[in-house]
């Protein structure tokens, strides 16, 4: 399965409405397993089973195969078992490729699930920790507004303000709850399990290739003229094993070759949604986000110092609209930070 869900997308963390849709809402168990393992299940029950099969009537045979004595088009019944033993090998292929499925798709909730789950995580509690204090500076507003001192517009840009960390609040909540909480196992090298899984997907898909060009089967069973004479003490019972192999088997190895290297290059040439090289790119840019973010909040923070020392109404205003714009920033930055510490780990670096 190729998710069309990048990892890429869900880097988008300014939409946060997008990220929290209902249509992207996934469970801890999204039924993804069940549904490729149950399909193989079912496929592979109709190729490992044998085939009961039966005739009766009046069968025409060649009277080169019947005894001189017996009518050829008399009264016949053919039963028995027909199994195709080559069927067994595709079963345990389908099996095996839905057991790969399965474990790329867990591989792949880790990297794209995990890594952003982390990160709003992170970005949650710097913005709910600052709550409590932008609601006594409303309180603080709301008094000063009542007081006279100070101004509907100064009293309603806090109140905006305050108004726009709930919501953030609210939608990075929203956000965590559409993913996958973490799983207990480790997340280190989730990358490279991705990989192996998908290496796997492949080699059952060559496997399940070239078992169509075999055909192996096995029949048994009865093969009686119902009326022919009690005289007749030919046995009746029958077993054949017959064996059918395509020719373009010989030529199949080539293709089946092809297709795994091309599948790996893609897996990991940066085409692909969670390829080694995107996810390093991603790194990369997730780096430069946490150390721009990581200096703009330390400005901030200083201003927020030097402001709290200065007296007067105009600083304390102007100091409320740079502490905003600094939780802002430390809840960007603590995002940005746990998703590169979360990506590191994830690609196992």
């Amino acid at each position: 399965m190729r998710a069309a869900l990048s990892i890429f997308a869900l880097a988008g963390v300014s939409a946060l409405p997008a990220i929290a849709a209902p249509g992207l809402a996934l469970a801890d168990d999204d039924g993804y397993c069940d549904h490729v393992q149950g399909v193989a299940s079912a496929e592979s029950a109709i190729l490992v089973a044998p085939e009961i099969f039966g005739q009766f009537g009046r069968v025409e045979q060649p009277s080169s195969s019947t005894l001189p004595a017996a009518d050829p088009g008399g009264l016949r019944f053919i039963g028995g078992l027909r199994w195709k033993l080559s069927g067994i090998y595709e079963g345990v292929a389908t099996r095996g490729r839905a057991d790969a499925d399965c474990r790329r798709h867990r591989a792949f909730d880790q990297v794209r699930s995990e890594t952003l789950y982390r990160a709003l995580e992170a970005r949650a509690k710097v913005i709910e920790g600052a709550l409590p204090e932008a609601e006594k500076l409303l309180a603080q507003s709301t008094a000063d507004l009542e007081a006279r001192r100070s101004t509907v517009q100064d009293a309603t840009a806090t109140r905006l303000r305050v108004e726009e960390l709930r919501r953030l609040a609210m939608e990075t909540r929203a956000a965590m709850r559409a993913l996958p909480a973490p799983g207990s196992g480790d997340p280190a090298g989730a990358l490279s399990a991705f990989q192996r899984a998908d290496d796997d997907i492949e080699r059952h898909d060559a496997k399940l290739r070239r078992a169509r060009a075999v055909d192996l089967g096995l029949r048994v069973g009865v093969d009686q003229f119902l009326d022919r004479s009690a005289a007749d003490t030919s046995s009746p019972y029958f077993a054949v094993v017959s064996l059918g192999v395509n020719l373009g088997l010989l030529w199949q190895g080539s293709g089946n070759a092809r297709a795994a290297a091309g599948r790996r290059k893609l897996v990991r040439s940066g085409r692909d949604a969670i390829s080694a090289s995107s996810t390093a790119a991603l790194i990369e840019t997730t780096a430069q986000r946490a150390a721009d973010t990581a200096a703009l909040e330390a400005d901030l923070a200083r201003q927020v110092e030097t402001l709290s020392r200065v007296g007067g109404d105009d600083s304390k205003r102007y100091r409320q609209i740079v502490w905003f714009d600094w939780i802002k920033v430390r809840a960007e930055h603590a995002y940005h930070a746990a998703h590169l510490a979360a990506l590191k780990q994830v690609a196992g670096s």
